[in-house]
């Protein structure tokens, strides 16, 4: 059937080949129903991820890797801006329809900014989130198999080619996370995949919300933030202070421009 990396110009035509190869991976036994395409997938692409960073060894410069991330903080703070302005607008619209049910309290008594702070917080968590990706993604040693391969693998953000392994990650924005329930969810969707990792991208939160011992059951890596960064060859402590640079100043742009809206 030949080798799939030649169709790394093609994304449409790797799909298709990649569905027609999926089906001779044997699967065992550990993995869950859900999860069986996604296993079977992952298995082919892995001929072709190896291949893929094989050819993309030579790094960015450290001058095109900080102009590329101030791209992403600038695209970063205008999106959050947007968002915020279109969340409180929504508020306002809709406190001047007739409501009989309420959320808690302070919708109920019109306390905009209290009402709307943990939506705010949540928007930006959520873009900044992945905005991460992205940045990460910058390394010759990350791919995201959704953006750059148009292929969408579930519980995986990232694939990091690390000493010549292949390994599937799943990354959040800080140390605790997981609620309870995603905990199990997290651990099943990474246990699929050999040295896989479950990672931090900043040094917060009070402690790790998912297993130790779960994951060493299987071979899950828990990466701090300064090692998931360097793993990479990123700068983690440039990336928190580009990061709280751009917070903070994008939340003093809110409060100012509030001042001509309100």
């Amino acid at each position: 059937m030949g080798n799939l990396y030649q169709y790394h110009n093609n994304l449409s035509q790797l799909s298709v080949e990649i569905n027609l190869r999926k089906d001779s991976i044997i699967v065992p036994s550990f993995v869950p129903t859900d999860l069986v395409d996604i296993y079977q997938v992952c298995r082919v692409l892995d001929e072709y991820l190896i291949e893929h960073f094989n050819q993309t060894q030579k790094q960015p410069s450290t001058i095109d890797i900080y102009r590329d991330m101030d791209d992403i903080l600038e695209r970063f703070k205008q999106e959050v801006l947007t968002s915020l302005f279109k969340q409180k607008e929504e508020f306002r619209q809709s406190n001047n329809s007739q409501k009989t049910k309420f959320q808690n309290i302070f919708e109920f008594a019109e306390c905009e900014n209290l009402y709307l702070s943990n939506k705010y917080v949540n928007l930006i968590s959520e873009n900044l989130g992945h905005k991460l990706e992205e940045i990460a993604n910058l390394s010759n040693q990350v791919l995201i198999p959704e953006k750059n391969l148009k292929i969408k693998i579930k519980g995986i953000d990232l694939i990091i080619f690390d000493q010549g392994m292949i390994r599937y990650t799943q990354l959040k924005t800080k140390k605790d996370t997981l609620t309870g329930s995603q905990q199990g969810r997290s651990i099943n969707e990474l246990k699929i995949h050999k040295n896989s990792i479950f990672a931090a991208a900043l040094d917060m939160g009070n402690s790790w919300t998912i297993s130790y011992k779960k994951s060493q059951e299987y071979g899950i890596e828990i990466m701090t933030e300064e090692r998931f960064w360097s793993s990479i060859g990123l700068d983690y402590n440039l990336i928190l202070s580009k990061l709280a640079a751009v917070i903070k100043k994008s939340i003093a742009n809110f409060i100012y421009l509030l001042k001509f809206c309100i």
